[in-house]
């Protein structure tokens, strides 16, 4: 247990925000977390941001605007999934939809799925999602785990893909390639990973298991004074008591931990370390939904870690 607990008017100020000024689904997140709601809330404004094709857009990635369907914010739904949980027919409905749009929008040549479509290009949206022309994708389709990586993950939680996908193949593919990896460049493709070995049978996540330790040391920022920047910090690897370390040490977690609960302490909100540098009034919207989402997180956090103190 750390030093350092969010006092219960911080506490306060914080939930304030995200009852306030958050988006719906935060809104009904918090209250499905803190006042015990039930899922179905949750689940119905998820539902809002699905399309009829199953994908999800519609700014629930809140740095792509676009409204069209995308492999990456289909991601976004099944982390917001996870964390709503149930069993309910909606829930079901979510899920056997998306499903269906990610078979879909496997790029069975490339034998992976690619970021964002063309169309992101027509909507505002971050610079590294702008799908370049040439090349045939975004920036962070530089690395081929990112999202495929995390798709194949819900494939096996949700023993989805048909046999449109060789779902064994492809973890064969996943495996091989992180271990050819000497030096890890991307923190985004190693929480994909970090997703596929919660869902791999035991015998498969063994066989990752040291170079996600590895990768973790060479990305993690242990540095206390370049959290407030965007920046791979430890509890962006172990997100829970019950979370493997992959090498972090119990002081480096405890001193994120007492980092996060000063920052709630003096600003009352997390605000997200980075910024488009375009579409300036979008990016404005974004940036309050992105406060909601990030505070809401790290509340959600804190309260697995006993770090919030109880009146």
């Amino acid at each position: 247990m750390g030093t350092k607990t969010l006092p219960s008017e911080s506490f306060d100020e914080a939930s304030d925000f995200v009852l306030h000024s958050a988006r719906a689904l935060e809104r009904n997140t918090y209250n499905q977390v803190f006042n015990g709601d039930k899922p179905g809330k949750s689940l119905l404004e998820l539902k809002n941001y699905q399309n009829p094709d199953g994908g999800f857009g519609h700014g629930l990635e809140p740095d792509l605007r676009l409204p069209h369907s995308s492999p990456i914010t289909t991601t976004v739904a099944f982390q917001h999934l996870k964390r709503i949980g149930g069993d309910s027919e909606i829930a079901e409905d979510i899920v056997q939809s998306a499903i269906n749009y990610l078979e879909s929008s496997f790029q069975g040549e490339a034998g992976r799925w690619f970021s964002v479509p063309p169309e992101i290009n027509d909507y505002p949206h971050a610079p590294w999602w702008h799908y370049d022309e040439d090349s045939g994708k975004a920036s962070v389709d530089e690395f081929w785990g990112n999202p495929t990586v995390e798709i194949l993950s819900y494939g096996l939680r949700y023993n989805g893909f048909s046999d449109a996908i060789d779902t064994g193949e492809l973890v064969k593919t996943a495996i091989r390639r992180i271990n050819n990896i000497e030096k890890f460049e991307s923190e985004h493709e190693v929480y994909c990973y970090l997703k596929l070995y919660e869902t791999l049978p035991r015998k498969n996540a063994k066989e990752i298991e040291d170079q996600l330790v590895k990768a973790v040391d060479q990305l993690v920022c242990v540095n206390p004074s370049e959290w407030t920047n965007y920046v791979p910090q430890p509890v962006d690897f172990v997100k829970s008591p019950e979370t493997p370390r992959f090498g972090i040490s119990e002081n480096t977690l405890e001193k994120n931990l007492d980092f996060l609960v000063e920052s709630l302490n003096e600003d009352g909100v997390i605000k997200p370390g980075w910024e488009w540098g375009q579409f300036e009034s979008e990016w404005e919207r974004a940036e309050l939904e992105w406060t909601g989402i990030l505070t809401l997180k790290t509340l959600i956090l804190l309260d697995k870690f006993d770090r919030i103190t109880c009146d």
